[in-house]
C-alpha cells in the first residue's frame, strides 16, 4: 500500500527505465500517479491530465508551457532528465514557485561523442556511402581531412570543452567564443572576441551554447553570410540556436557544405532539411547512451526527492 505521506509525482518523459535502481528509488520515496508508457512526447492536453494533481514531475523535453503549468495546481518541482530547460516556461514556473532542476553533469561525454560522430560522418560521407553500397552503387565523393581544420566552438561549457579536447587530440586548431567564460582554457586554444570572428575563421562550427533569450537564433541569415564558404555546421545543443530557413538558404548557396543536426526548433523533425543528402539528422539522441541515461535518471530522481523534502536517498 502506498504511504499517503509520500509526495505525489508523475513521470512524463517518454522513456524511463522502469527496471532501474532509480525507478526503485522513486517507488520507495514517492506516490507515482502517472507513467508515460506511450513512447511519445505528451501533447499539452496529455501533460495537463498527467500532472494536474501532483507535486513533482520527472520530465523530458515535452513542452511545459504556461498553459500546462497554470493547470498544475499542486506542482512544486520539475526535475528534467537532461540539461536544456528551453521546453519549460521558466517565467511561469518562477511565478508559481515551481522549482526547475536539470542534470548537467551526466550527459557530457555522451553528447560530446555524438558531436564527434556527426562531424566525422559528415566529413567522410559515411551515411551516403553506406546507403549507396546497399543499392550496389559505388560512386565516390572526395572527402576532407579533419586534421588541421579550424574548429569554432560556440559555447565552451562542459560539452563544448570536452568536444574541444577531443578535436584537439585529432589535430584540429581550436578557436572558441563564449562571453560568459569564467576560467582559463588551455593556452593552445584561441579565444576570439566576437561571434563574427568565429564565423569568419572557422572551417567547422559546432554549437554548445544555451538557448538565447526569446529563443533568438545565433546562426541566422546574417550570420551565415559571414561564414567561410564550405563551412560545416554541427548542432547537438539547442534547435533554437539555428534559423532553419536560413540554414536551408545557406546550403542552397553553398555557403554551408554540410551539417550534422541532433536538435530542431520543432521535434520530432519532419521538415525540408530531410531532403538534403549533405545534412545528417538524428532524433535528439546525443545523450541517449545506456551509461548517460542511467546517470541522468538517477540524478533527476535524487533532485526531485530532495526538492520535495525527501531525505531517503
Amino acid at each position: 500500500m502506498t504511504d499517503k505521506s509520500f509526495p505525489t509525482i508523475s513521470i512524463t518523459i517518454r522513456s524511463f527505465d522502469q527496471n532501474s535502481s532509480a525507478m526503485q528509488k522513486i517507488r520507495d520515496n514517492c506516490d507515482i500517479r502517472y507513467i508515460n508508457n506511450t513512447g511519445k512526447h505528451l501533447s499539452e492536453e496529455g501533460l495537463i491530465a498527467a500532472i494536474h494533481d501532483v507535486e513533482g514531475v520527472i520530465a523530458g523535453t515535452e513542452n511545459y508551457s504556461k498553459g500546462v503549468l497554470s493547470a498544475a495546481k499542486h506542482l512544486k518541482a520539475i526535475s528534467r532528465v537532461g540539461v536544456g530547460l528551453d521546453s519549460i516556461d521558466l517565467e511561469t514556473a518562477s511565478k508559481k514557485g515551481i522549482k526547475v532542476l536539470n542534470t548537467p553533469l551526466s550527459p557530457v561525454q555522451s553528447v560530446a561523442e555524438h558531436t564527434l560522430a556527426l562531424l566525422l560522418s559528415v566529413q567522410k560521407h559515411i551515411p551516403s556511402y553506406n546507403e549507396n553500397m546497399r543499392k550496389h552503387e559505388y560512386s565516390i565523393t572526395p572527402s576532407n581531412l579533419l586534421y588541421q581544420k579550424t574548429v569554432g566552438i560556440l559555447g565552451l561549457g562542459r560539452v563544448g570543452y570536452r568536444v574541444a579536447e577531443m578535436l584537439n587530440h585529432l589535430g584540429c586548431f581550436i578557436i572558441f567564443y563564449d562571453p560568459y567564460l569564467s576560467f582559463a582554457p588551455p593556452t593552445q586554444w584561441r579565444r576570439v572576441g566576437s561571434l563574427d570572428d568565429l564565423l569568419e575563421q572557422s572551417d567547422i562550427i559546432t554549437l554548445h551554447a544555451a538557448a538565447q533569450s526569446g529563443h533568438t537564433p545565433l546562426l541566422d541569415e546574417s550570420a551565415f553570410k559571414k561564414c567561410r564558404r564550405g563551412v560545416i555546421i554541427i548542432n547537438t545543443a539547442r534547435g533554437s540556436l539555428i534559423n532553419e530557413d536560413a540554414l536551408i538558404n545557406a546550403l542552397n548557396e553553398n555557403i554551408v557544405a554540410a551539417a550534422g543536426l541532433d536538435v530542431f526548433n520543432h521535434e520530432p523533425y519532419n521538415g525540408p532539411l530531410l531532403q538534403y543528402s549533405q545534412v545528417i539528422i538524428t532524433p535528439h539522441v546525443a545523450s541517449n547512451t545506456f551509461e548517460a541515461r542511467r546517470a541522468m535518471e538517477s540524478e533527476a530522481v535524487d533532485n526531485l526527492i530532495m526538492a520535495l523534502g525527501g531525505s531517503n536517498i
